[in-house]
């Protein structure tokens, strides 16, 4: 399973940019808040106060609270989802899978325990997607550029071994995440929400083993 968190990945990527120190603690801040309370219910004297800075200082590094959102989603798109991406292909690419099934179950339980753990800060993103379908896209895009450069040849070999369907890899790819989401969802919307995962994979998996077996 996974080890870092989306909130671990984002502050790495934070340290490495050429960002302040202050400019990082106010980032780090509103993703903390607006994950727990919320992009609309968090004020600047909120964001500053947690940040440890004066609330002049977040005015002074971002004009508008929406400025904050901005420079909080771009590290979230451009670093913290490949690296996501990068970590779980290393997961997948340690292991030995002899049937579709058994590949359909790690990948599931492994992104379901994920969005579990990290529901409260995926929550941020799928609020802004709602606003901003391009978003998605990009992310979208991001993982399936992955996918086809690193796991082409594990989806290759299920196919010629009349495992799994001969789809091109994009199309695999909506049904499994659409699925998933579809579990997720109800989740990330009220994170409070109890989840069983042993539950779920079962669910999915066999729901995706039908629908993708060869």
């Amino acid at each position: 399973m996974a080890v870092n968190t989306v909130e671990t990945l984002f502050n790495t990527s934070l340290a490495a940019s050429e960002l302040s120190p202050k400019q990082q603690a106010v980032l780090q801040a509103c993703l903390k808040l607006f994950a727990e309370k919320g992009f609309e219910r968090t004020s600047t004297a909120d964001i500053a106060q947690e940040a440890g800075v004066a609330e002049g200082t977040v005015y002074k590094h971002f004009k508008t609270k929406q400025a904050i959102l901005e420079a909080l989603l771009k590290p979230l798109v451009t670093s913290v989802v490949p690296k996501v991406a990068t970590e779980f292909i290393t997961e997948i690419k340690g292991q030995q899978f002899v049937t579709l099934t058994d590949f359909l179950t790690f990948i599931v339980k492994d992104r379901l325990a994920f969005v579990v753990d990290n529901r409260r800060v995926i929550h941020i993103f799928v609020q802004q997607v709602l606003v901003r379908p391009a978003l998605l896209e990009a992310g979208y895009q991001l993982i399936l550029n992955y996918f086809e450069q690193d796991l082409g040849a594990e989806i290759q070999t299920l196919k010629q071994q009349k495992q799994l369907v001969d789809w091109p890899l994009p199309r695999i790819l909506r049904l499994v995440v659409g699925t998933v989401v579809s579990y997720t969802a109800p989740v990330i919307v009220m994170p409070a929400q109890a989840f069983d995962l042993d539950q779920a994979t079962r669910e999915i998996v066999a729901f995706l083993s039908k629908g993708l077996a060869a």
